[in-house]
């Protein structure tokens, strides 16, 4: 008489995992454009870290006998700007500062949006009043909203964090709202619910975990709306200010010199194309990679 060896079934859910991991890794992987987004953010990242190390000059420190040399003279690979400051080190501190504030408020945003998507997808009555305020910030136009913020709270970095944090929560809202919609009516939730388990455990640990993939894409490429938005402000003179060595501002403290030194303007405004391309074309491969209906080829 032989027995047969039922599967435990957190085996089947750690096999079911995995499966599923490696799916998405040969879906991501085979999408070379998301491939090269991804090289470029890990340059970037590495960049930011490490910028201390490979920038041979002081990224605010000035040399007016050097002002507006041209590229790959006398040992500055980008040239100087009219105060004589190496564009190079000040590119590369500027991909320190992009990314940080980048993180910060695509952070802050999911904090926000997350919580009242869950709320509001979970709690009917709670609907209602959180998607007419979600509707009342769609009613303004994302950067004019910014502008606002920014007027009532200051001009500063960490004050274009916030305004861009506070922009970014209707959208994820309404992202995880609907996923909460689609998910909470499962045969598994019904079954946690009849069980006793509470609303905030059923939230937490059954509902958020399987709606992680359209936040995860919506964080990736919110974070090319965050830089390009950073980018944009400090070039009104609503963020950095000078001489930190922030793209847009970057920009426009160059858009004098278009002529005499036209790569002051032309290195970041490459810098932050590069950037929001990289952001942008693999948030789009992870979303092909994260769905399950995609197929392998």
């Amino acid at each position: 008489m032989t027995t047969t060896v039922q599967p435990v079934p957190h085996q089947e859910n750690r096999k079911k995992r995995e499966k599923y991991y490696v799916t998405t890794l040969k879906r991501l992987f085979s999408n070379k454009l998301a491939i090269a987004g991804l090289v470029i953010v890990v340059l970037q990242v590495l960049m930011a870290i490490f910028a201390p190390l490979i920038t041979p000059y002081d990224p605010v420190a000035q040399n007016l006998m050097k002002s507006e040399l041209p590229v790959f003279s006398e040992g500055h690979w980008l040239g100087t700007d009219n105060y004589g400051r190496d564009v190079w080190s000040r590119i590369v501190y500027g991909a320190r500062i992009s990314l940080v504030v980048g993180v910060v408020a695509v952070s802050l945003g999911l904090i926000g949006g997350v919580t009242l998507g869950l709320l509001g997808g979970y709690y009917r009555k709670l609907d209602s009043p959180i998607m007419r305020i979600v509707d009342l910030l769609f009613s303004f136009p994302g950067i004019l909203l910014a502008m606002l913020i920014i007027a009532i709270l200051g001009t500063s970095l960490i004050n274009v964090a916030i305004a861009i944090s506070i922009w970014s929560i209707p959208t994820c809202a309404r992202i995880v709202r609907g996923s909460v919609l689609s998910v909470k009516e499962k045969e598994y939730i019904m079954a946690m619910r009849s069980m006793g388990a509470s609303d905030l455990r059923i939230m937490v640990k059954h509902i958020l975990p399987n709606i992680t993939a359209p936040i995860i894409v919506f964080a990736t490429m919110r974070m090319a709306t965050a830089i390009l938005s950073t980018a944009a402000l400090s070039f009104l003179g609503l963020g950095a200010q000078p001489p930190t060595p922030e793209w847009g501002a970057m920009i426009s403290q160059g858009q004098d010199f278009m002529w005499s030194a036209p790569h002051l303007t032309i290195v970041p405004g490459i810098a932050i194309m590069l950037t929001v391309f990289a952001f942008n074309v693999l948030g789009d491969g992870l979303r092909d990679a994260l769905d399950p209906n995609m197929n392998i080829d």
